[in-house]
């Protein structure tokens, strides 16, 4: 049994809200109890509520304000994909951009999140994102990606004549 396009878009706009709002209970509430939050694969994984409560309180202290923009999910079976792109400003420090996305596993009852994997970048400045950004890709019947192929001339062994 999966999750419905609902239950994705509202953890999606929630994870957003309460992110934006620094609202904490409500971004732990959007969590279950024994949530694995793998914060960036090369950062640190949260275990549970508590955690969760610590940790959102840090990353307020870190970013302080935030503007947060989630794109539209994508949605298998109980796994929601979706793309964050955030601007943060915080006294006496150059503003920044995190833009990233996420994997997320859902409860098909209750809708809370059980395991959450994101990866992101940082970058200087407050960057506005391009054009298509966080739209839903084409579901399948969709015409086929073309792949460009770039060809590199080859590099053939330069013959000498007599």
């Amino acid at each position: 049994m999966g999750i419905s396009r609902d239950q994705a878009v509202r953890f999606v706009q929630g994870y957003g809200q309460t992110w934006e709002n620094w609202d904490f209970d409500g971004f732990v509430d959007l969590f279950s109890d024994d949530v694995v939050y793998v914060e960036h694969p090369t950062d640190e994984t949260i275990v549970g509520r508590d955690q969760m409560q610590a940790y959102i309180r840090d990353e307020h202290e870190f970013q302080g304000a935030a503007t947060v923009q989630m794109g539209t999910p994508l949605v298998d079976g109980c796994h929601v994909v979706a793309e964050s792109w955030a601007t943060m400003t915080k006294a006496d420090e150059p503003n920044r951009s995190l833009i990233g996305c996420f994997i997320a596993r859902l409860e098909p009852i209750g809708g809370r999140c059980t395991h959450f994997r994101q990866y992101w970048f940082v970058t200087q400045g407050h960057a506005t994102p391009f054009a298509a950004w966080g739209a839903a890709m084409p579901r399948s019947g969709a015409p086929a990606c073309r792949r460009e192929h770039r060809r590199t001339p080859s590099r053939q062994p330069r013959l000498e004549t007599a």
